[in-house]
C-alpha cells in the first residue's frame, strides 16, 4: 500500500487556510439560502441521520506486549434527541493473514475510561461501552473522550508479527474529520506500512495521508467515511517484535487452574480419613450368605437397591413356589415376538415385607392409578377401602405390567434404601461427606466456565452455558453413580448428557476457550478433577464391620459363581438337585447369570416346576429365557408412563479486516 508522504502532509495547513478564505463568502450566501429551506422542512427531512460524527481523532500507543492503549476523541452533532453514543469493541477478531490464511484473535479489553458517565457489558461477542445519561437527552454538538486498552496478547502469525488494526470501525452514520497518531514501541520497516479505507475488504488508500517520524505515525483521512466503512492500518513486523506478548495470564487464571487440583486433593484426604474401607476378607461361599433373598444380597453388595435387584425377586419367588412363568410367542409374517405370562400359584406365606409387596403388586391392577391418586380418592371417599381399588387377578403378561408395576419397584427400593438400612452397612460419619464432594464439583464447574464465557458473550449466553452443560453433566454423573450395573441406563444417560450438555458446551463454552490456552488448560484440569471427585464420592461411604463382613462374603460367593469347576458343581447338584435354581436369582441380581448358566451346559438338569418354555425345556431354551424373557420382564416392570400422558402416550490488508475498531452508534 502507499500513501501521500510528509511533503503533502506539511502542505495541509496552507491549503486549508486558502480554502477557508475563499469559501467564506460562499458559505455566507449558502447559509442564507438554506435557512429558509430547512426551517420549512420537518426535522426528519433536514438531516439524513439523527446524528453525525464531525471529528474523530484516534491516538494509539502500541505496547511491546501487543496491547494497545487507545484514546478516541469523538465530536458528534446530534440532530435529534439522543442520550449519547456507544462503542461495541470486538472480543474476537477474524483476521486474514498475509499468506491468505485466517486466524481468530481474542482480545482482552480493560482500563475503560470516559469523560461522561458510561456503562460497559458484554453482548454478542463484543464489549459494549454506552456513554451518556439514560435519564437525559441532548441535541447539538457534544465531545466525547474514550480510553481503553485493547490487548491482543501473543501474535499468532507464523514467521512474522504485525499491527493490523481498524482505527475507525463501522458506524451507522457518516464520520468526518478523521485523524490519527500511532506510537510504536521500537523501530520498524516503513516500506511495510499501509492503510486502507472504505467498505469491508476494500483496498483503497488514495485518501489516506500520513507521515512517519521515528517510531511515530501520524496522518488523516481526506473526506468522509460513509456508514459501515472503516479506516485500517497494517504494518508487517519481524518475528518477535512483540517480545513481551503472551497468553495474558493473571492471578484468577492460575486460581482456575490450580484450585480444582487442590479441591481434588482435599476430597482425597476426606476419603482417606472417612471413606477408605478396611481390608475385605473374601472367603469362598457355595451359598448366598445369611438368610437373605436376591434383592437384599444385591443391596448388601452394592450398598443401594436398583431396579434390576428388585426384578430378581421374580425368579426368587417363582423358585419359592409362588409363581409360574411361561414364555409366549406372537408370530407375524416375517418375525416373532417373545413375551411372557406370569401365573399366581399360591398366596404369600412368608414374613419378608419386600417379597409380600412384590407379589401383591404383581397381581394387583390399578388401571394406571398412582399411589398419590389412590390416596386422593380414599380421602374424598372415606368409605372406600384401598383393596377395593385393586382388581384381584391371577395372571399377568408383560403388557399388563408395563407402566404400572414400576410403582411397586419404587416402593420396594424406597423401603430398602432408607437411612436406617444404610447405617447398618455404612458408618454414619461417612454418609454425609458426599455433599462436600458435590459442592466441590459445582464450584469447579463454575470456576472454569463463568469467566471465559463472560469475557466473550453476554449474560444470556452465560446462563445457557451454565444451565445446559450443568444439567447434562449432572445427568451423566448421576447415571454413572446410581446405575453402574444397569448398562442400558448408563448408555442412555451418557448419550442424553452428551446431547443435552455436550452440544451447548460446544456452542457456548468451547469458543470461549480455544483462543486462550490458560482457559483451555483450566477446563481440561477442571473436568479431570470433577471426574476424580465423583469417583471418590462413589467410594466414600465406609462400611461398618458388619457391612464389610457381608461384602467380603458376597464377593467370595460371586467369585465362586464365576470360577467354580465342573466337578465341584456336579457334587453340589448331586447333593441338592435344586441347587442350580436356588442360586439362579442371586446370579441375576449379581450380574453373572450368563456365566452361571454356561457352566451347567454339560450338567444334567431337571426342568423347574415354575418354568414353561415355548418349545419345551432345554438348556439352550432356558438360557434364551434368561437372556430375552427376563430382559423383556425387566423392561416391562420398570417402564414408566411418559411425562404428562397418564398411563399411555401419543405420539492495510483490507478495510475492516484487522482487529479492534468494532462498531459505533447513538442511543
Amino acid at each position: 500500500m502507499s500513501g501521500t508522504m510528509s511533503s503533502t502532509y506539511k502542505s495541509k495547513a496552507v491549503y486549508n487556510a486558502a480554502g477557508w478564505i475563499g469559501a467564506l463568502g460562499k458559505a455566507v450566501l449558502l447559509a442564507f439560502l438554506l435557512t429558509s429551506l430547512l426551517t420549512s422542512l420537518p426535522a426528519s427531512a433536514a438531516y439524513a441521520y439523527d446524528y453525525t460524527v464531525t471529528n474523530y481523532a484516534v491516538f494509539l500507543v502500541v505496547g511491546e506486549d501487543n496491547a494497545y492503549a487507545v484514546t478516541e476523541n469523538i465530536s458528534v452533532d446530534f440532530h435529534a434527541p439522543r442520550h449519547g453514543i456507544f462503542r461495541a469493541l470486538p472480543l474476537v477478531n477474524d483476521v486474514v493473514r498475509l499468506d491468505g490464511s485466517r486466524a481468530r484473535v481474542r482480545a482482552k479489553i480493560r482500563d475503560i475510561e470516559a469523560n461522561e458517565p458510561f456503562s460497559a457489558y458484554n453482548e454478542g461477542g463484543e464489549r459494549v461501552v454506552k456513554i451518556g445519561d439514560p435519564d437525559k437527552t441532548l441535541t447539538g454538538e457534544k465531545k466525547y473522550t474514550l480510553r481503553y486498552t485493547y490487548d491482543l496478547g501473543r501474535d499468532t502469525g507464523k514467521g512474522y508479527d504485525e499491527l493490523y488494526y481498524n482505527l475507525v470501525g463501522e458506524w451507522d452514520t457518516t464520520v468526518g474529520g478523521i485523524s490519527f497518531a500511532i506510537i510504536m514501541p521500537k523501530a520498524f520497516d516503513q516500506s511495510k506500512l499501509g492503510f486502507s479505507a472504505g467498505a469491508r475488504s476494500s483496498t483503497e488508500n488514495e485518501n489516506v495521508v500520513y507521515q512517519v517520524d521515528g517510531n511515530t505515525i501520524t496522518g488523516y483521512y481526506q473526506g468522509t467515511l460513509d456508514p459501515g466503512e472503516f479506516l485500517t492500518v497494517r504494518l508487517e513486523l519481524p518475528e518477535g517484535y512483540f517480545a513481551g506478548a503472551g497468553s495474558r495470564t493473571d492471578a484468577m487464571m492460575w486460581v482456575a487452574l490450580l484450585l480444582p487440583a487442590l479441591l481434588l486433593l482435599s476430597y482425597f484426604l476426606i476419603w482417606i480419613k472417612y471413606g477408605r474401607d478396611d481390608p475385605v476378607v473374601e472367603p469362598v461361599e457355595f451359598y448366598p450368605p445369611g438368610d437373605f433373598n436376591s434383592a437384599e444380597i444385591a443391596y448388601l453388595y452394592r450398598g443401594r437397591a436398583e431396579d434390576k435387584d428388585v426384578v430378581s425377586l421374580l425368579i426368587y419367588l417363582a423358585n419359592e413356589g409362588y409363581l409360574a412363568i411361561a414364555e409366549t410367542e406372537k408370530r407375524a409374517l416375517f418375525s416373532k415376538k417373545t413375551g411372557f405370562k406370569i401365573t399366581k400359584v399360591r398366596d404369600y406365606a412368608g414374613d419378608n415385607e419386600y417379597e409380600e409387596i412384590f407379589l401383591k403388586g404383581l397381581f394387583s391392577k390399578t388401571d394406571g392409578l398412582s399411589s398419590v391418586k389412590i390416596k386422593e380418592i380414599m380421602k374424598n371417599l372415606p368409605s372406600v377401602n384401598e383393596a377395593d381399588l385393586f382388581e384381584d387377578i391371577h395372571e399377568v403378561s408383560d403388557k399388563d405390567l408395563s407402566r404400572h408395576f414400576y410403582q411397586t419397584i419404587d416402593q420396594i427400593k424406597s423401603g430398602m434404601n432408607t437411612k436406617e438400612n444404610r447405617r447398618e452397612i455404612f458408618k454414619e460419619n461417612s454418609l454425609n461427606k458426599g455433599g462436600w464432594g458435590i459442592l466441590m464439583v459445582i464450584l469447579i464447574f463454575l470456576l472454569i466456565t463463568i469467566r471465559p464465557v463472560w469475557e466473550m458473550f453476554d449474560v444470556i449466553i452465560l446462563v445457557a452455558a451454565l444451565l445446559f452443560p450443568g444439567i447434562g453433566l449432572s445427568i451423566m454423573i448421576s447415571t454413572l453413580y446410581w446405575a453402574l450395573h444397569t448398562k442400558g441406563l448408563v448408555v442412555f444417560g451418557l448419550l442424553f448428557g452428551l446431547f443435552f450438555g455436550g452440544m451447548p458446551w460446544g456452542f457456548f463454552v468451547l469458543p470461549a476457550l480455544i483462543y486462550e490456552p490458560m482457559y483451555m488448560a483450566s477446563n481440561i484440569v477442571g473436568y479431570a478433577c470433577i471426574a476424580g471427585i465423583c469417583v471418590l464420592v462413589n467410594k466414600t461411604p465406609k462400611r461398618t464391620p458388619y457391612g464389610n463382613e457381608m461384602l467380603g462374603r458376597i464377593r467370595g460367593f460371586r467369585r465362586f459363581l464365576e470360577t467354580a469347576e465342573k466337578g465341584r458343581l456336579e457334587e453340589l447338584a448331586a447333593g441338592d438337585p435344586a441347587y442350580f435354581y436356588d442360586i439362579l436369582p442371586y446370579t441375576y441380581a449379581l450380574g453373572v447369570s450368563d456365566v452361571w448358566i454356561k457352566k451347567f451346559e454339560t450338567i444334567a438338569l431337571q426342568p423347574p416346576s415354575w418354568y414353561g418354555g415355548a418349545g419345551g425345556f432345554s438348556h439352550a431354551g432356558f438360557s434364551a429365557f434368561m437372556n430375552t424373557t427376563m430382559a423383556t420382564a425387566s423392561s416391562s416392570m420398570t417402564a414408566r408412563p411418559s411425562s404428562g400422558s397418564g398411563s399411555s402416550s401419543s405420539g492495510g490488508g483490507s478495510s475492516g479486516g484487522g482487529s479492534g475498531g468494532g462498531r459505533g452508534g447513538s442511543w
